[in-house]
């Protein structure tokens, strides 16, 4: 079961005390809460910018993990929410205090012979790239002719790579998703932005133990 099918389940059968962070905050501890499932998504790189010969390439998505947390010996942990890159920069990491850290999605390349595709940042595929762009965790798709490169896809999908003379598709926030790659054209044409990222903590119940 990935990332995505647990969080199925958990909002049909909502535990008491999940969390969902969409900016930086602090997380506390609720009495006899001994482990949680933490799934974070640091901010996607930008996608690309092109040339009036050469195109972008994608953004990769922000690195996305789900994993089981024993948090006894804290109270409280800041979560840290990583900005998307803009235009070929690179995204920003998320972290559930010193326990988990994802580093942020590297940018598109800028000016490239081929728009390559940005890389996915994990979590688990459930449904193929499309559009141009990787859906939860996949490789965004190589531009064609003057198409810019897909975003990679993390947590949520990267942006669609941009036509000819067109910025690269932003990818949306909270998605840890990468930016497309701008299409070459008469102009320089920016890469699209980076999503921001994620968190999401489910306490355990009481009596789990790691296998």
């Amino acid at each position: 079961m990935d990332a995505k099918q647990i969080l199925r389940a958990y909002t049909l059968y909502p535990p008491a005390g999940l969390q969902t962070f969409l900016a930086t905050g602090e997380w506390y501890r609720s009495p006899g809460v001994e482990f949680v499932l933490a799934i974070i998504a640091s901010g996607g790189g930008g996608g690309g910018a092109a040339s009036a010969t050469k195109d972008g390439g994608g953004g990769a998505g922000g690195v996305c993990k789900t994993e089981i947390v024993d948090v006894r010996g804290t109270s409280s942990e800041t979560v840290t929410i990583g900005a998307g890159g803009a235009s070929a920069t690179i995204g920003n990491a998320s972290s559930f205090g010193a326990l988990i850290t994802c580093a942020g999605g590297t940018a598109g390349a800028t000016n490239a012979m081929v728009a390559s595709a940005g890389i996915g940042g994990g979590v688990g595929a459930l449904t193929a790239a499309q559009y141009g762009h990787g859906a939860y965790g996949l490789a965004g798709t190589i531009g064609a002719g003057d198409r810019g490169g897909g975003g990679g896809g993390s947590y949520g999908a990267g942006g669609n790579g941009g036509a000819a003379n067109t910025v690269g598709g932003a990818a949306a926030a909270n998605t840890g998703g990468g930016g497309g790659g701008a299409g070459y054209g008469d102009a320089l044409s920016a890469g699209g932005a980076g999503g921001s990222g994620i968190c999401i903590v489910i306490p355990l119940p009481r009596g789990f133990t790691l296998p």
